[in-house]
């Protein structure tokens, strides 16, 4: 091949694109069993956008554009998926893709400007190119926890749930009547934990770090909206390009210092009733860079946790006290908070009291033994470079 591409995610996808366009011959191996990447491996319950559904799709084909449309502001991973296989369609991709091809390895030839790519199942191929379109956040990582293996319940992990065979969702698992523990409460974990809460027996959340969270205050897109959003496609991306993180939201001019505390507290209470990343990324332009307006926007979000959570304690337990709001990723979530004002819903606070082991009951610590019927690990993943230290990659020289 002129090109290998490792990953049918959406940068893979495009990758493929772009380089049929050029008129090359190219060979996407996918360790997947179909295309989306993201969207295609992280099918735990309450998986979703937190950027706007239609600020993420692909803006290179006025076509792909014109013919879809987003049900929701803040779309659910089922609906992605189903729109990166829409895509595929539209582009006729899969015909240079190999499902279930797990790349093992990848070595330079200097004499022939060849790459030797081995697959896991022993299948072989070459190019002078190899591109990796594996993604920032896909090698999913468990916890370095003794005994993750002697569980004799149920245990998934967030990256790699079980895939219901007849959609593009998750398999259908009840949490009715059972005991569930969740470690981990990023970004992932605070979305699967407002939904298990739902209908759950009774649910341990094992939590080290506390994060700040923002509500999402996702909602249908309504006919005029949908109309008014494809009549806005160039205004979308224009301004996704001119934002520091390629989102709808611009930081505001202004400084938090400058303001009056009544202009600063209604800003703040009109960005946190507004959707999306606004109250991030929206904010007084010196709210990530200056510790003063960050101090100002934390106890806003603290004092907002505070009112949601009706246990003192716990809510103190559930504001971060190791960084500023803001200065790590923010979870967008619906009614994350009030799960914990639910009888069957336990906060675990693993540093006060570590984890020692995994057992075949469920999860102990240093304080107790919680019995559990399954175990959730929202543990995330080895970021950015995880992927790839997981291929035998030898470049010039060995």
């Amino acid at each position: 091949y002129d090109a290998i591409i490792i990953g049918a995610g959406i940068s893979g996808m495009y990758q493929l694109h772009r380089l049929r366009q050029l008129g090359m011959s190219v060979r996407v191996f996918e360790a997947g069993s179909g295309v989306g990447g993201t969207w295609y491996w992280n099918r735990y319950p309450g998986c979703r956008f937190d950027s706007e559904s239609y600020s993420y799709g692909y803006s290179f084909s006025k076509e792909i554009l014109d013919e879809w449309n987003w049900s929701e502001h803040f779309a659910p991973q089922p609906e992605t998926l189903k729109y990166l296989n829409f895509v595929a369609d539209k582009l006729d991709v899969r015909k240079d893709i190999t499902f279930n091809a797990r790349v093992k390895s990848a070595a330079y030839d200097e004499q022939a400007n060849l790459w030797n790519v081995t697959l896991e199942d022993g299948g072989q191929a070459a190019a002078p190119l190899l591109i990796s379109a594996t993604g920032p956040l896909s090698a999913p990582q468990m916890p370095n926890i003794p005994g993750v293996g002697d569980f004799k319940g149920e245990a998934f992990h967030t990256g790699l749930w079980p895939r219901d065979p007849n959609g593009y969702g998750p398999a259908k698992i009840s949490f009715a009547g059972k005991r569930v523990g969740i470690i981990g409460t990023g970004a992932t974990g605070v979305q699967v934990i407002q939904e298990v809460a739902k209908d759950v027996g009774h649910l341990y959340v094992f939590q080290r770090t506390p994060n700040w969270c923002a509500p999402l205050h996702n909602s249908k897109i309504d006919d005029a909206t949908q109309k008014k959003i494809h009549a806005s496609y160039d205004q979308i991306f224009q301004q996704c390009a001119e934002s520091m993180g390629n989102f709808l939201h611009k930081f505001d001019e202004r400084s938090a210092l400058e303001v009056t505390p009544a202009e600063r507290e209604a800003f703040f209470e009109e960005l946190y009733a507004s959707p999306g990343f606004g109250i991030w990324l929206g904010t007084f332009r010196d709210v990530l860079t200056d510790q003063r307006a960050n101090d100002l926007a934390s106890d806003f979000i603290a004092r907002k946790i505070r009112s949601r959570v009706k246990d003192p304690k716990v809510a103190e337990k559930l504001i971060p006290k190791d960084h500023g709001f803001g200065l790590r990723r923010v979870p967008m979530e619906t009614n994350y908070y009030e799960v914990y004002n639910q009888t069957n819903v336990t906060l675990v606070d693993i540093k006060e009291a570590p984890i020692e082991r995994i057992t075949a009951k469920g999860i102990k610590t240093a304080a107790a033994e919680y019995e559990l019927d399954l175990i959730i690990y929202a543990t995330g993943f080895e970021a950015v470079t995880g992927a790839l230290a997981r291929i035998d990659i030898r470049g010039v020289g060995g």
